[in-house]
């Protein structure tokens, strides 16, 4: 039973501290940009009937081209874009659950309560509810705002 606490907290904190990492990281780039997906106020007055959707199609398929010459070039970032994105890999939010999880590991180990089956069904528990908690304590919360 104990092995399969600290496996449980473990791969919960592991999740929890990834996804606040992420956040984190996200919310300091992004800054408070509001993207809307609807058709704008002159949109509207232009085109109230949508009587020109043809041309918006046409527009449609030009961003997606854009998007995929995006892509590409981004594939020849690959040093840069994990450089820029290290501070949320070595988050001390992610650094600690993974000690936890070494720790915790090694203890269990070392008196002899150590039952691999339960740690592992532990581990994949932890995932899913690391997840729904972080959704209810701060990905849903900073959607709000």
């Amino acid at each position: 039973m104990s092995s399969f606490i600290v496996a449980l907290f473990s791969s919960m904190l592991i999740v929890l501290g990834s996804l606040y990492a992420y956040r984190n990281m996200i919310q300091s780039r992004v800054g408070d940009v509001d993207v809307s997906d609807t058709k704008d106020a002159i949109d509207m007055m232009d085109d109230p009937y949508d009587l020109y959707e043809e041309e918006r199609e046409q527009e449609i398929t030009d961003i997606k081209t854009m998007i995929k010459e995006e892509k590409a070039r981004q594939k020849g970032n690959v040093l840069k874009n994990t450089t820029q994105n290290a501070s949320a890999m070595v988050s001390i939010y992610r650094l600690l659950p993974y000690g936890f999880l070494i720790v915790g590991f090694i203890a269990l180990k070392n008196s002899n309560s150590l039952s691999i089956l339960p740690y592992l069904i532990g581990l994949a528990a932890g995932m899913p509810l690391g997840y729904l908690l972080a959704k209810k304590l701060f990905i849903l919360r900073s959607s709000e705002r």
